[in-house]
């Protein structure tokens, strides 16, 4: 800040004294200035001095000031010139014009100011970064004091503890079962705040089911008023073909329809991604949307953790079969290949003839279950390679990589050629993105794959808002 000041002063200095040097007014003529100093005809006689300092005091105390050229002319005029020694004479030169410092005076002001502008926008900023660094100070002091008192309370509290132990005021089993029952009111005290909020959410969806429900009464009694008929009475349309129609069109002008092609499709559909990447709430989406627009039927949930972890993102599919331990997997990847073998024959497992409909098997993490269950997982795979579309199939997978190493060998090209693989993405390992890779199995309109394409899913992509779409609750695709 000081070259600053420094400056500003400079400025100002220069400016004032252009401005003085800029108030003398111009001549561009000569003076001459001219006293009359005669000398004493008695300069040889003993009162000369003094003769001479009454002349002095008489005529050349006064200094007359005449323009150069005119005193030259009349001395040179006059017929009888006194001697020049009788004068003293000071020439007086032109005084130019300061026409140069009209320019300087407003640059240095400018400068001048810039730079106390700038000095006194440094002393706000240095003020306002002590003032942070003030506040700061107090924020640390005071959580550090908090923090402190904290564990100095906790502290003191465990030494009496000892002390009541120590001298027979309370047992050890009494201190055991106080901390029991203040951790069973923690728990009680949670679980009453979940249950609070669960019946408040509760109340609110049935409070906008009611409005839903009077919204439409009235716009049904306001039709019926004015002589018409609504659209769906007349068409005799269903609410669930409602629903159905106004997903598919929604699917299929997203993104240029890419997810209704994936999804309208009997090729073996694999997901793989990092863990939070939301691949199984992406599988169930899917099936849910298969099960209500395409009428397939779940006929498998294959999941070590179906009734575990993954119970939330399955709870709506109402699978006729569920597998969960290494015993039950097994069994049920050596039925299912039994059953489609039945299917491609359009007979059942009774081998009578029947009408063949879609149906859906999904695999959750299958490349831990080829490790566990052996022999059966590979031949599931190899089979739902060839066997699920003439058995009219849907399978979903789920694994965490596409390497070699995930699939039984020997089947890199026919699983490259006969599946589609979406990879989801995660950004911090807990949370899905809407963005996914088509790895593999999208065509184009031409039948051109387009590997390795990058797509997005909608917002309303989940079990929960499929759900509702079907049971009344229908899905804002605007």
């Amino acid at each position: 800040m000081k070259p600053y000041a420094g400056l500003t002063v400079f400025g100002v200095t220069v400016a004032l004294s252009s401005t003085m040097y800029l108030g003398q007014s111009s001549r561009t003529y000569d003076l001459v200035a001219i006293k009359f100093c005669p000398t004493t005809a008695n300069i040889n006689k003993f009162d000369s001095r003094e003769s001479q300092e009454n002349l002095d005091r008489r005529y050349c105390l006064y200094e007359h000031k005449l323009l150069k050229e005119v005193w030259e002319q009349k001395q040179f005029e006059a017929l009888h010139p006194l001697p020049e020694s009788s004068f003293v004479i000071r020439n007086i030169p032109a005084i130019d014009s300061g026409v140069g410092w009209f320019l300087v005076a407003p640059v240095a002001s400018g400068i001048a100011y810039l730079c106390w502008s700038k000095k006194s926008e440094d002393d706000e900023m240095s003020a306002h970064n002590e003032l942070e660094a003030y506040k700061t100070c107090i924020k640390l002091a005071t959580v550090g004091n908090q923090g402190e008192r904290e564990f100095k309370t906790l502290q003191t509290n465990r030494t009496w503890d000892k002390q009541k132990i120590k001298h027979g005021f309370i047992s050890v089993e009494a201190m055991q079962d106080r901390l029991n029952r203040q951790t069973e009111i923690q728990d009680k005290t949670h679980q009453s705040t979940l249950k609070q909020f669960d019946t408040a959410n509760s109340q609110m969806d049935k409070q906008i089911s009611e409005n839903l429900r009077d919204a439409a009464k009235a716009d049904k009694e306001r039709e019926k008023f004015l002589g018409k008929v609504s659209m769906t009475e007349q068409e005799g349309i269903s609410p669930d073909s409602q629903a159905k129609t106004s997903l598919i069109e929604a699917l299929k002008s997203h993104e240029d329809g890419w997810l209704w092609k994936v999804i309208d499709n009997m090729t073996p559909l694999w997901l793989i991604g990092r863990q939070g990447s939301g691949k199984t709430y992406t599988a169930a989406t899917i099936a849910l949307i298969r099960k209500y627009c395409l009428d397939a039927s779940i006929n498998y949930l294959i999941d070590r953790h179906a009734t575990g972890d993954n119970q939330k993102a399955w709870k709506y599919l109402e699978p006729q079969n569920k597998a969960e331990s290494e015993d039950e997997i097994a069994d049920s990847f050596d039925a299912l290949c039994s059953r489609w073998l039945l299917r491609i024959k359009g007979k059942n497992e009774l081998e009578q003839p029947t009408q063949v409909q879609p149906e859906q098997v999904l695999v959750d993490e299958y490349t831990n279950l080829k490790t566990l269950i052996g022999e059966p997982a590979e031949k599931f795979y190899k089979l739902h390679l060839t066997d699920t579309r003439k058995a009219k199939v849907h399978v979903i997978g789920i694994t965490h990589n596409d390497t070699n190493a995930s699939y039984p060998e020997n089947t890199q090209a026919m699983r490259e050629a006969g599946t589609i693989l979406i990879q989801k993405f995660s950004a911090n390992g807990r949370s899905p993105l809407n963005r996914v890779k088509v790895v593999r199995g999208l065509l184009s309109d031409a039948g051109d794959e387009l590997a390795d394409a990058e797509r997005t899913l909608p917002d309303w992509f989940n079990p929960e808002a499929i759900h509702r779409h079907f049971h009344g609750k229908p899905i804002n695709f605007e």
